[in-house]
């Protein structure tokens, strides 16, 4: 994916005193009223991208001490060419596994799962069955700052900016930014409860698999527009502001999570099995 140069308010601008962004501690923010102001800010002064949020307990860096945001099959410091390919392969079992599950539940959407395989990849990254080349992000600034804190132990967590291509369908390919943004909203059932109310992304670099030349190609560092710490107490919120709760990102009765926990555990059974014979 291209990197950018984002462009920063007053503020974070002697923040970040000339580094690269990525490399400089979160700028510390104190409410979320206050987080709303500074993230307007940064819209106004980045109108070429839309901006994504993602929230964390904490800043993950690399020995570099660099942030780092890689989709989930990539995530290793030393990532070997037979260990990307072994993952893709668990992706291909999982996407035909949860295809096939919907075509028995005859949910909506399920030729789609034939024939796209971005909208797989997004189901299964979204509910955790298995690596994929995907990053969840969302447009709510109140769900990642809910992630932020959420069973979170520290004294201040993590909500970070990201400037993204504007998108234009339910899945934008951008091969100028080298990206595909996917909307979870317009290519879920509506028995897929979770992704409405996270308001939920999926962005990944554009046709790479398991072969790259440069793997910081596919970091998210390079679309970073701002990283904050706020809070974790509910002081937080203030009067006018609260958290979401978990049983609302996380809804009971979704059909989609129980399909995704049965593809889950046969893979887990099914790996299991190869490892005893």
């Amino acid at each position: 994916m291209r990197e950018i140069t984002p462009s920063f308010f007053p503020d974070l601008e002697k923040h970040v005193e000339g580094q690269v962004l990525r490399k400089t501690a979160p700028y510390p923010i104190q409410s979320y009223h206050e987080l709303v102001r500074k993230v307007a800010q940064l819209s106004f002064l980045n109108k070429d991208y839309l901006l994504f949020f993602r929230g964390q307990d904490q800043d993950y860096q690399n020995k570099a001490g660099t942030s780092t945001f890689y989709p989930t099959i990539y995530r290793k410091e030393i990532l070997t060419t037979q260990e990307v390919r072994a993952r893709f392969e668990m992706l291909e079992i999982a996407a035909c596994k949860l295809t096939e599950a919907f075509e028995r539940e005859k949910l909506d959407g399920r030729a789609d799962l034939r024939r796209k395989q971005y909208i797989t990849w997004s189901i299964l990254q979204h509910y955790g069955v298995c690596d994929t080349p995907l990053l969840d992000l969302t447009q709510s600034l109140r769900v990642a700052a809910t992630f932020a804190q959420m069973d979170n132990k520290a004294e201040r967590g993590m909500v970070y900016v990201f400037g993204l291509p504007y998108t234009t369908n339910r899945i934008t390919y951008n091969s100028e930014q080298d990206l595909v943004i996917v909307r979870l909203l317009s290519i879920c059932p509506p028995q897929a409860l979770r992704p409405y109310f996270q308001e939920g992304y999926l962005c990944g670099t554009l046709d790479i698999t398991d072969s790259y030349t440069n793997k910081s190609e596919l970091d998210f560092k390079n679309r970073l527009v701002a990283k904050f710490s706020i809070p974790t107490d509910e002081s937080f919120w203030g009067n006018s502001f609260s958290r979401i709760p978990k049983n609302l990102l996380f809804p009971e009765n979704d059909l989609v999570e129980e399909l995704c926990v049965r593809v889950r555990e046969e893979m887990i059974s099914e790996m299991k099995s190869v490892f005893v014979s």
